[in-house]
């Protein structure tokens, strides 16, 4: 019941923008660490054994860049994450990744 409860608050929070707003000027790992880590993991492996693991994500950059801002099924939108803050995230983001190293 505990697990059906956890699922049903994830697909709703998928259906809103959150109104997170980084810094000016924040690091990639700083904004990952405020509004991604908490589904994602400080690593990038995901959280739960739900959620998508980053450190395997073969996604390009601009795929990756229209989910940050409008979102996926389970994830919520970030739209006010773009300019210099959007690119050091997908930096920090792809610094996650387990290829990372082999490139």
């Amino acid at each position: 019941m505990k697990y059906i409860f956890i699922l049903l608050l994830l697909v709703s929070t998928g259906c809103f923008a959150s109104d997170y707003q980084p810094l000016i000027g924040a690091t990639g790992e700083k904004i990952y660490s405020d509004a991604c880590a908490a589904c994602h993991g400080e690593t990038g492996k995901g959280k739960f054994g739900i959620f998508f693991d980053l450190s395997t994500s073969t996604m390009a950059s601009g795929q990756m860049k229209v989910l940050i801002q409008n979102g996926g099924s389970l994830m919520p939108a970030f739209p006010n994450i773009k300019g210099t803050e959007l690119v050091a995230l997908l930096e920090h983001v792809r610094s996650l990744s387990s290829l990372a190293a082999i490139k």
